[in-house]
């Protein structure tokens, strides 16, 4: 596996050129080589920012809200209470927040200045209620479960662990840094649908050299209110995007 790694880790990054994972990632390894991890599966991740490229081929699955460009850059921040995702090249942005047990959602227009909000009911609803887990990890626990893992390996002082196979119809490759709790690659194929994502950048949640762009001063419309704004000219590009029509 240790050449797989290597190859793995040498992703076209950092000034157009081609180099290693951790000549990028600016969060060291937690431990030693050869040391315990963090726990994957545990709520208890550390803080971080990150930068990820996602590139697809062969169409698109179904469901999508959005057609998606060939190569797609996007940032990913992440504490204890909160989770941002930003696609700058789209314009749009989500925000998960939890309290307790309850996670609300706001999908983030920023071309529009417009925040829709998901209540926990509203989630539950529509069966948009990913655990907290899987939003933080950007993984299913069960679908990683499901693969065949590897040893965890360690390339120039950064673990990483190798999960792949098949699930249902389609084909895994997965590397997770478990120092960091976060995907190196993900890599779904089915048919001739493939998508890659592969992480660019990480950092501490403190030094991340980017900020989530700001949305507070953004007119805010609740979920359960869509229905009662049936001639926005926003909500109808909105609701044509999600492919469903909201109901008061």
């Amino acid at each position: 596996m240790s050449n797989i790694l290597h190859k793995l880790f040498e992703i076209p990054i950092c000034l157009g050129v081609v180099l290693a994972l951790a000549a990028c990632s600016h969060i060291p390894a937690r431990h030693a080589a050869g040391t315990e991890t963090i726990d994957l599966f545990s709520e208890s991740l550390p803080a971080v920012a990150a930068e990820f490229v996602t590139t697809r081929t062969g169409g698109k699955p179904e469901h999508d809200e959005l057609p998606l460009p060939v190569a797609l850059g996007w940032r990913f921040w992440r504490d204890s209470r909160q989770i941002t995702i930003e696609r700058p090249q789209l314009g749009i942005g989500e925000l998960w927040q939890r309290d307790g047990q309850a996670l609300s959602h706001r999908k983030l227009y920023h071309g529009d200045r417009r925040v829709i909000e998901f209540q926990s009911g509203d989630l539950r609803m529509l069966g948009m209620t990913p655990s907290w887990q899987k939003l933080s990890l950007m993984l299913d626990s069960q679908l990683l479960n499901k693969l065949t893992a590897g040893e965890i390996e360690w390339t120039d002082g950064v673990p990483a662990r190798e999960y792949r196979g098949k699930v249902a119809a389609t084909e895994w490759h997965v590397v997770m840094r478990p120092d960091l709790g976060l995907p190196v690659l993900i890599e779904r194929r089915q048919g001739e649908f493939s998508e890659l994502t592969e992480l660019i950048h990480a950092y501490p949640l403190d030094a991340a050299p980017w900020q989530p762009t700001p949305s507070n001063s953004y007119d805010v419309i609740d979920f359960a209110d869509l229905g009662d704004k049936e001639s926005d000219s926003f909500v109808i590009k909105v609701q044509a995007q999600m492919g469903y029509e909201s109901q008061h």
